[in-house]
């Protein structure tokens, strides 16, 4: 009887409430970003194949400071992942088409200052306006926090970034199109769509080299001592100014962004710091340009309804991966770098692509020319 009532005064102990054992709290380590990069992955597990790579939802975000749990020994550095928007369709969400005719090409979208010299009056640049038809051999600029789009017979874009020039020009014989860009300075967005019944010759070219695709979504940039081309989606092969081919690459458009360059820079680190260099431009310009986006984002936000044609635009906007380097906070006095809370308490937020604001840092071409969910596309008739 003894022993009985021993055995259940000892289960007492063990369920007791007061005595039970506390959820662990979480440990949160504090980091902040390094530099304004964005990164990409093959770059950074090709310099440092034990580089720490922190899923987007792996980490929270307060203000400029970001936290990350559960790890036993904090690294000094570690790299978290961002999806970042890529460049929307020139073509609005309710409407099919731009109405452009075969043989036209004209000017959509622009924003800020954006000038235009045709080929009667090559030194004169004028005002562009939207809707605006330019002729063969039209040179097309944009200055600082500007952007313009030139559509090609409705098939076919070329966004041009802030400080850049580019003279344009297309040739349409039976079943071929022929589209030529000149790309002296800055960089270009490309959208290239393929008409059934049409063959499609589209090529930018710039001092070291020449991009060529056939339905597909890129973006290529001239810098002062390079050409990079970041594949999207489709096919792309680049070429010397002289005539070999460098290579060709091509991506899915699921998956992560490709890149092909020349010259070719056979050490790694430098490689890595050369693509963050241009990638950083292009994704921090991207928000200036999506104003589509923007838009839907904004009535969805204050209860709207979108109708099906507005669901399917945004579902056209590829998320693109990207790294942020981020470094400890290192702790002024005990404690301080380390944020403790009760598991339940820990959320994720998604972190937004940098402000358009920020350029790219710590490169050894730096270019003063460079500014600082649903199904994806997969149709070779891309929207321009």
């Amino acid at each position: 009887m003894k022993s009985l009532i021993l055995l259940l005064s000892l289960a007492a102990v063990f369920v007791s409430p007061a005595l039970a054992a506390t959820p662990a709290a979480v440990k949160s380590t504090e980091y902040k970003r390094a530099d304004t990069n964005f990164y990409w992955k093959g770059d950074v597990l090709k310099v440092d194949p034990n580089a720490i790579i922190i899923p987007e939802g792996g980490y929270t975000q307060q203000n400029d400071s970001y936290f990350i749990t559960g790890r036993k020994k904090a690294r000094k550095v570690v790299y978290a992942q961002v999806m970042n928007d890529w460049i929307e369709p020139i073509t609005p969400p309710n409407a099919t088409s731009l109405g452009v005719p075969a043989n036209v090409m004209q000017i959509r979208e622009p924003q800020g200052d954006v000038q235009v010299a045709f080929p009667s009056a090559p030194a004169t640049f004028l005002p562009v306006q939207d809707g605006m038809t330019v002729d063969n051999g039209s040179v097309v600029k944009t200055g600082a926090n500007s952007t313009v789009a030139v559509v090609f017979g409705g098939v076919a874009s070329a966004r041009l970034i802030p400080n850049s020039i580019a003279a344009v020009q297309q040739a349409l014989t039976p079943g071929l199109r022929s589209t030529e860009i000149d790309l002296t300075r800055g960089a270009i967005f490309s959208k290239v769509g393929k008409p059934i019944g049409e063959k499609e010759d589209y090529s930018i070219h710039t001092p070291f080299g020449a991009a060529v695709a056939r339905g597909t979504d890129f973006v290529s940039v001239a810098m002062p001592s390079r050409t990079d081309v970041w594949i999207a989606q489709g096919t792309v092969q680049l070429s010397r100014p002289n005539g070999p081919m460098v290579g060709q690459i091509s991506a899915d458009g699921s998956g992560p962004l490709k890149i092909i360059r020349y010259p070719l820079m056979p050490d790694a680190h430098d490689a890595m710091m050369a693509n963050a260099e241009t990638m950083t431009a292009a994704m921090n310009f991207i928000p200036m340009a999506n104003q589509k986006v923007k838009e839907l984002r904004a009535r969805l936000a204050r209860g709207e309804k979108l109708n099906d044609a507005e669901m399917k635009y945004l579902g056209l906007i590829k998320k693109v991966p990207c790294l942020m380097k981020l470094v400890l906070v290192p702790p002024s006095s005990p404690g301080t770098a380390l944020v403790t809370s009760p598991a339940a308490a820990v959320t994720t937020t998604t972190n937004p692509a940098a402000p358009s604001n920020i350029t790219a840092s710590t490169t050894t071409n730096a270019s003063p020319v460079l500014p600082a969910p649903p199904a994806q596309q997969t149709s070779n008739t891309t929207v321009p």
